[in-house]
């Protein structure tokens, strides 16, 4: 599959949208159980996070591997299920065990989707690699940022049980990929003939330390910007004195921004260089970070994560494509562990940083994230160069 289809490349980023909007809905949720009395900590939510990327850090490279062994597009399908069923029942169950259970499922349905459709925008991204990832990546920014406003919309007319309209969307791009599911096969099984003889004939060889310092990288970008979506709300309802619906609202605005850069920064990556667009965006992002953490007021804090959220998902696009040429001959793979199993690191990283935040104050928590900004994009420099 040689050529560029726009089509194609906003149904993975559809699909991409309904997996990462109950993603990006879990923290909110949590945040409002917390407010209501389900939960009694910013441990107990940090833990529930952490819970929901266990599994997914477990089954995120096998998924890659069932992706690169064989044309499945089904695992897309089977990952938006799971990301559903995970937060479509937690706002009505009162089991401690089942909820946990449930956070499991979604990092399950996450751990599925991810290195699935990621293989699938490589498949039709065509020379346009970057702009196709960036169209990929965008639907879970736009998950991201849509899950804190579709679940407030909701939760204001029904309470915790609005999370039984978590299912909607995904139902939706299920039917749609169920139907197309034969041609995506056909069009998998070229695309991987084309790759082999092309791995043949050009002598293509995997990049195996740059693939580890970039995972490196990731890792610490996500342990940055997973704590930070974790305790946002709570840090504007408790350190910035925004009431709850106001909080979730910023958090989706911020999001929103970074949605938006992450459009953009493929796009350009493919014209100006991946390893530019990541360095320069990712040092850029520092300065504004930082300041975020000293000022108490809401209006300036939400006027310096705007900035930030452009840099930092300027730079996300593009170390996908990184990856994935690092490991040429397993894309899936690399589409696993950039896409999804870097940033399942950040969720375990955000029990410590909300226990930071219950002995020190959510302050330290932001803190925190942004010692960890400052280091991977420090990282960034040290990340060997790939053609455009």
């Amino acid at each position: 599959m040689k050529l560029f289809s726009t089509k194609e490349n906003l149904l993975f980023m559809a699909g991409h949208f309904a997996t990462d909007l109950c993603h990006g809905s879990l923290p909110i949720i949590l945040a409002y159980m917390y407010q209501e009395g389900r939960l009694t900590s910013y441990s107990a939510v940090a833990l529930l996070m952490m819970t929901n990327t266990i599994l997914n850090a477990v089954i995120q490279p096998l998924a890659g591997n069932l992706a690169d062994s064989k044309p499945r597009p089904y695992l897309m399908s089977i990952g938006i299920l799971c990301a559903f069923l995970g937060v479509m029942f937690i706002g009505i169950t009162q089991n401690q065990i089942l909820l946990y259970a449930l956070v499991c499922l979604n990092g399950i349905g996450a751990a599925l989707f991810h290195p699935a459709g990621a293989k699938m925008a490589n498949t039709f991204g065509g020379a346009k690699l970057g702009k196709s990832m960036s169209i990929f990546s965008v639907g879970g920014n736009a998950g991201m940022a849509m899950g804190p406003f579709y679940f407030t919309f909701f939760y204001v007319l029904f309470g915790l049980d609005a999370t039984l309209s978590m299912c909607i969307p995904g139902l939706i791009i299920i039917s749609v990929y169920m139907l197309k599911n034969r041609y995506y096969v056909v069009a998998l099984e070229h695309h991987n003939k084309e790759m082999k003889k092309k791995s043949v004939d050009e002598n293509l060889q995997e990049n195996i330390k740059g693939f580890l310092i970039l995972t490196g990288v990731l890792f610490v970008r996500s342990a940055g910007w997973f704590s930070f979506v974790s305790f946002l709300s709570l840090y504007y309802m408790h350190n910035l004195h925004i009431n709850d619906e106001v909080a979730t609202l910023l958090n989706g605005v911020v999001c929103t921004v970074g949605a938006i850069a992450t459009l953009l920064g493929g796009t350009i990556s493919d014209k100006v260089g991946f390893n530019k667009i990541i360095t320069y965006a990712s040092i850029g992002s520092v300065p504004f970070i930082a300041l975020f953490t000293q000022t108490n007021s809401a209006v300036i804090a939400t006027l310096l994560l705007l900035p930030f959220a452009f840099l930092f998902f300027t730079a996300m696009s593009p170390t996908v494509v990184v990856g994935q040429k690092f490991l040429c001959k397993h894309v899936g793979m690399a589409s696993g562990f950039t896409i999804g199993l870097s940033m399942s690191f950040g969720g375990l990283v955000s029990p410590l940083m909300g226990k930071l935040g219950d002995i020190y104050g959510i302050e330290y928590t932001m803190y925190g994230v942004a010692v960890f900004i400052a280091l991977a994009a420090i990282g960034t420099l040290f990340i060997p160069k790939v053609e455009k």
